[in-house]
């Protein structure tokens, strides 16, 4: 108090002497968190590489499922920021949606990153002073996770090597290169998981590869014919015998999650835009929003719950779980995980190739595996029919990790909120190479306004 009853009797030039010898506007102070690029050149460095790489991977994921999930069915817009409202309706294209805007440069960080990081470890490997080689099995699996993001939600992208040089778009028609990159990086990993013996390493691994795969031939069924495909099963040898082999380390139920740690993951954390903004919520094919909380909320509890279960009737208690975890502000709050492999989701992809190849026990037994780790009533054979009840439970045990669209799009469904005359009504496209890029980088689409020709 003395020293503020001081300040206010000081004389004008005696404030201004004492600012004029220390300088206000004075840069030449020591910051101890300070790291020089060139620390980075020393093998110890790994294991903060790589988890900053993980980093940044969650904070793609959490930025980029939102606008996903709003576009499908999973979420719906109930705020007031109309962009949520726009992808609601369908509107995928527009590179000047804000919440797209803002996820774009934390998926071409992300990427950039793992790139970088991939290097880095790689030369420490090479000069043999990597102290643990699963930095490196790691760095390559979030690379993966990155790639594999791009290429379920981007229409086209750029992969650029210099930050301070513009690079060109990969086009759409070489998108499908993006997983071919993921699948590489995964083979690269797996020789290093298993020779460090590490079960839940491999399970990422395998899970991750088996889905890279099976997302390269949903995007060869979707892309670029941009149309309900007159056969929507997967029934692909190599992504198959991934998802035996993740089977065979994997414990029953086993689950791949990345879980923000912080709220700072983005300007548009899908987690705090439900849960704190609740602009979004879960779609309202799921839950029964509560009237006392202006719809903002399910009801409590299972009356919550609005999709049933096919065989039972009875409200779903797999989208229960999910929607406890995610989209309840009570008990996910906002920072949710994200499940991006799993025990259930090879069960489901090899159900898929079976029911392809019309092997009916084969059908029948790994979708009632799956429906065992909820003891569920086990599926007939016969009601619902084997199709439906492979879109039900993809449908309920992959909810919110990006994979519900591409199945709308395959199995020729509309989402609730989708308008008639919406791109996703009439095509299957995705997200482009948003405004912030084009404003920075003329080798990008122009006008920033401009959308793609085949999603027009």
């Amino acid at each position: 108090m003395r020293t503020l009853a001081f300040r206010r009797a000081m004389p004008l030039a005696m404030i201004l002497g004492a600012i004029s010898a220390c300088s206000m506007f004075d840069t030449n102070v020591t910051n101890p968190n300070a790291i020089e690029e060139n620390a980075l050149g020393d093998a110890a460095s790994a294991p903060t590489l790589a988890n900053g790489l993980n980093a940044a991977v969650t904070r793609m994921i959490t930025s980029i499922y939102g606008p996903y999930s709003v576009a499908s069915d999973e979420l719906t817009w109930v705020g007031s920021r109309e962009n949520w409202g726009l992808l609601d309706g369908g509107d995928v294209s527009d590179p000047l949606n804000e919440y797209n805007d803002a996820a774009y440069p934390l998926a071409s960080e992300a990427r950039w990153l793992a790139n970088y990081t991939i290097d880095r470890l790689e030369g420490f490997t090479k000069d043999g002073s990597l102290r643990n080689p699963t930095d490196l099995a790691r760095t390559y699996l979030y690379a993966a996770i990155t790639y594999i993001t791009i290429g379920d939600n981007y229409d086209d992208f750029i992969l650029g090597s210099d930050r301070t040089k513009p690079a060109a778009p990969l086009g759409e028609a070489n998108m499908l290169q993006v997983y071919d990159s993921a699948i590489v990086y995964l083979d690269r990993a797996l020789p290093i998981a298993k020779n460090a013996n590490s079960l839940d390493l491999q399970s990422q691994i395998l899970g991750l590869r088996a889905r890279a795969k099976f997302a390269k031939a949903v995007w060869k069924l979707l892309k670029p014919a941009r149309t309900t495909p007159a056969n929507p099963l997967i029934n692909d040898p190599t992504a198959n015998a991934d998802a035996v082999a993740a089977l065979a380390v994997m414990t029953t139920g086993y689950r791949y999650r990345l879980t923000p740690t912080t709220a700072n993951t983005g300007t548009n954390n899908i987690g705090s835009e439900m849960n704190s903004r609740q602009e979004i919520r879960a779609g309202g094919d799921y839950i029964n929003p509560d009237p006392a909380r202006n719809n903002l909320q399910p009801l409590l509890g299972i009356a919550g719950i609005k999709l049933k279960d096919p065989v039972t009737g009875q409200p779903d208690p797999v989208i229960a779980k999910a929607i406890d975890d995610c989209c309840r502000a009570a008990s996910s709050t906002t920072l949710i995980p994200f499940t991006v492999t799993s025990w259930k989701e090879m069960q489901l992809m090899l159900a898929e190739a079976a029911l392809a190849s019309a092997n009916d026990a084969e059908f029948k037994t790994r979708i009632n595996a799956v429906r065992s780790v909820d003891a569920l009533t086990p599926w007939d054979g016969s009601t619902p029919s084997a199709r439906d009840i492979l879109i039900h439970e993809r449908r309920v045990n992959l909810f919110l990790q990006s994979r519900r669209l591409h199945d709308l799009y395959r199995f020729g469904q509309k989402a609730d909120r989708w308008l008639p005359t919406s791109v996703a009504a009439r095509k299957a496209c995705f997200f482009p190479i948003t405004a912030i890029e084009r404003q920075s980088n003329p080798l990008a689409p122009q006008p920033t306004n401009l959308r793609s020709a085949s999603c027009t």
